[in-house]
């Protein structure tokens, strides 16, 4: 009998600490949310500004395999420029990219894989052998991390995590700058799609996405975007970093209920 997947949410944030300290601290506040329900994180893989924060506070708190980072291989020196030049075989960074324990996957909650250290074989049901230039990292300070291809490559390979995780599995946006809008609209545009079933949301500190919001109400009622009733909203706007979890679930819950009465209409 296999191991049900963890719940996973994935986190889309700033490289940046951002002006306000209201940021950083809603970060922190997350990862130990995410602790107290033993939430598996996935994130974009850097070690700065917001990311880095839920990241390293979230290792502290629940140990690395608690974290899953997806970072583009250009996108290294920005967002994790400590490790500009590892994964890459030249000097230190051959030291960084060690091999995997054997039970690695089995630990995240990926059973059956074949992966090892900075291989392409991937993770089975995972889909991490779709990117052949896959390399897998162990970070200590800030869990696990795979080196992707590309922007699109992460983008797909962390909705495909949190897909495939267990009841409560979402998606939420915090603070963050263009590339963080960037993610945020590819899974609610997933969503419409069907690609995915699962609840998106923003952490809207100090009304940092009001104007999305509007917008999107505005879209709706012109028609341009549908909304599947009250409990599944197309964008959950949350004010506490404490009610991710909850709303996440709830959303996961109401379309589950969802799907059985359309097979009982069936």
């Amino acid at each position: 009998m296999s191991t049900p997947p963890p719940t996973r949410i994935a986190v889309f944030c700033g490289s940046s600490p951002g002006a306000s300290p209201a940021h950083i601290h809603t970060a922190r506040t997350l990862a130990e949310s995410f602790h107290q329900h033993s939430i598996q994180l996935v994130y974009g893989g850097g070690t700065s500004g917001l990311m880095g924060e839920i990241a390293r506070t979230l290792v502290k708190l629940s140990g690395k395999d608690a974290v899953m980072g997806v970072i583009p291989s250009s996108h290294i020196g920005v967002e994790r420029p400590a490790d500009e030049g590892k994964g890459e075989g030249k000097g230190k960074g051959k030291e960084k990219q060690k091999k995997l324990p054997r039970n690695w996957a089995r630990r995240m909650g990926l059973a059956g894989s074949s992966s090892g250290a900075g291989g392409n074989k991937g993770v089975k049901g995972d889909k991490l052998k779709g990117d052949e230039k896959a390399k897998l990292l162990l970070d200590s300070e800030y869990g696990h991390v795979t080196i992707v291809s590309d922007l699109q490559a992460r983008k797909k390979l962390m909705m495909e995590l949190v897909r495939d995780g267990g009841p409560g599995s979402g998606f939420v946006a915090l603070s963050g700058g263009i590339g963080t809008v960037d993610e945020l609209f590819e899974v609610v545009s997933w969503s419409q799609m069907g690609v995915h079933a699962r609840g998106v949301c923003v952490l809207n500190v100090g009304g940092f996405w009001d104007g999305i919001l509007t917008w999107i109400e505005k879209a709706i009622e012109e028609k341009f975007v549908r909304e599947r009733g009250e409990g599944r909203k197309v964008l959950g706007n949350l004010k506490e970093a404490g009610e991710v979890v909850e709303w996440l679930r709830k959303y996961d819950e109401e379309r589950r209920k969802e799907k059985e009465k359309l097979k009982v209409g069936t």
